[in-house]
């Protein structure tokens, strides 16, 4: 994943002519930058005084990415004008997306936020806005300008987190370069993922918890962590041991269940909370009471999830994103970590059949059905100045309907370039919805052709929408992709048109010839007077 390594927004002396911010891919190869942007925040008014597009941009062999001031040295990828990164109280964030357009002046948004850091140089200055919406939880960063006279950045040394303000410390600077960490601090990838939790549903026998990781890697010192309830707050801790196994996994069962390694752990209950979100997280200590809140120091990996999509977040919602899953019926249900669409993006977990001690079950392109919507709405202003908003609350709708219709297990990481126009009152939608085998596919294609065929209105944020039946095709016409579309009924009166006006220049050219080349008059039979006069 891409990170932000370094942020050196304060030089010695009043040049500020070496200031920069240093990225890093953890692949520790070339990386392309198509789809980042690179936002500067001021702490007095919470908005972006400088925005840079880093798409065309990639980073060096070794996975590095700078942008400085244009004195610098060694001269950074973008260059900035002497003075641009401010000193704080501020804050530098790194977002990902196809479809939003960061600019200058706007507000701070969480919306495809990547990784943040937020600083100061001088201790009273505050930015909570900031802290809020980019780091919630976390206190902000302080470039301590005793640390060395020489000049000085805040470096990542703690941890390949994202988010994770604890990651960084004061260092010498070392643009380009590996950072300058003391042996104590010296940076250490977190060698540990969550890669499957399946909850139970009903009379479920089973549940447990899949962790990834390099074989032979020890489990010793860390600690699994379950949090619930809308405080948040840890309802039990056990400490883990045992290695990683040949395959790169390790399962463990829950409720008196064995793991692999002789592991016995019991819990009563992991399903998700009916109020609220639920967690569950390692962390690199051995043991955190019952009772204490959960918090981003020694974190090493998180899942946060919820029955419904409108209790996410709260307490825990620094921890990550929440992903809702089904929390009635009897069939286990697992939330197993995916990567979907961009293969740069970050990876996501998706609602998916149990899979353990084997490879994810997850959303394939090869099993895509394409979706080509045409909604009825008053009037498209709330579509257009919340575009990203409704596009969400639309992506929910759908996957509800889906799953209501066919039981599918799918969530909203199923549905892959989901985009939308609206032109007067019709809103138009279209991407695709993937599936994890044929059968899936096919069910999810019969309920595309039911809510096609059906007339009928359901609320998105609270706007009203009706079916449409503009867009509809026949019943049994096949599902292309929108690549190879049948032409629509504009596209086949315009080729009409063409042929027509086409055959009539034909004419035209063949009338203007003959005219222009009569026949010989040798040729010519020469009638009487009688047929001349009668003819006239």
């Amino acid at each position: 994943k891409l990170l932000i390594n370094e942020v050196n927004p304060d030089n010695p002396g009043g040049e500020e002519d070496a200031e920069y911010i240093e990225l890093f891919y953890t692949g520790r190869t070339r990386f392309d930058l198509q789809g980042y942007w690179l936002v500067l925040y001021n702490g007095k008014n919470s908005r972006a005084y400088r925005v840079l597009d880093l798409s065309g941009q990639h980073t060096d062999e070794l996975g590095y990415f700078l942008v400085g001031s244009s004195a610098m040295s060694p001269a950074p990828m973008i260059r900035l004008p002497p003075n641009t990164i401010q000193n704080g109280a501020d804050a530098v964030a790194l977002y990902y997306s196809n479809t939003t357009l960061y600019s200058v002046n706007m507000a701070v948004t969480a919306e495809g936020l990547v990784d943040a850091v937020v600083y100061t140089s001088r201790m009273p200055e505050k930015a909570d806005q900031l802290v809020k919406v980019l780091i919630p939880g976390q206190s902000i960063l302080y470039e301590n300008d005793s640390h060395s006279t020489e000049d000085e950045s805040l470096s990542r040394c703690h941890s390949l987190s994202a988010k994770l303000q604890s990651s960084f410390q004061v260092t010498t600077v070392t643009p380009l370069g590996e950072n300058f960490c003391s042996s104590s601090s010296a940076l250490v990838p977190p060698a540990i993922g969550i890669s499957e939790l399946c909850l139970a549903g009903g009379t479920t026998p089973y549940r447990f918890v899949e962790l990834e990781g390099k074989p032979g890697t020890s489990l010793g010192g860390l600690s699994l962590v379950f949090f619930s309830g809308k405080e948040g707050k840890a309802h039990a801790s056990v400490p883990l041991r045992g290695t990683i196994g040949a395959t790169g996994l390790f399962v463990f069962a829950l409720d008196g269940g064995h793991g692999h390694d002789g592991t016995n752990l019991t819990f009563k209950d992991i399903s998700a909370a009916s109020e609220g979100s639920s967690a569950i997280a390692v962390y690199s200590t051995s043991w955190i009471p019952g009772g204490t809140k959960a918090t981003s120091e020694n974190l090493v990996d998180a899942l946060v999830y919820t029955c419904e999509p409108s209790t996410a977040g709260g307490h825990l919602d620094f921890l990550g994103p929440s992903y809702a899953v089904l929390c009635k019926g009897d069939r286990p249900v697992s939330l197993s970590r995916c990567a979907c669409g961009n293969a740069s993006a970050e990876l996501q977990f998706a609602v998916s059949d149990p899979t353990p001690g084997l490879q994810n079950s997850c959303p394939q392109d090869t099993f895509a059905v394409d979706l080509h919507l045409c909604l009825l709405t008053p009037n498209c202003s709330t579509w257009i100045l919340h575009r990203r908003r409704m596009l969400e609350g639309l992506g929910r709708v759908l996957v509800s309907s889906l799953e209501e219709k066919c039981s599918c297990g799918v969530s909203e990481l199923y549905l892959q370039e989901l985009n939308l126009t609206c032109v007067g009152s019709l809103v138009k939608v279209w991407g695709q919805v993937w599936a994890r085998q044929a059968e899936q596919q096919q069910s999810i294609e019969t309920w595309r052709q039911g809510f096609l065929a059906s007339l009928h209105s359901f609320s998105v944020d609270g706007r009203v929408l009706k079916t449409s039946p503009e867009c509809i095709a026949p019943k049994n016409a096949p599902s292309v992709s929108h690549s190879n579309a049948s032409f629509q009924g504009w596209e086949i009166a315009l080729f009409v048109m063409g042929s027509l006006l086409f055959v009539f220049l034909l004419v035209s050219l063949a009338l203007y010839f003959i005219k222009r080349h009569p026949q010989n008059y040798t040729n010519i039979e020469m009638n009487d007077r009688g047929e001349i006069a009668a003819d006239f």
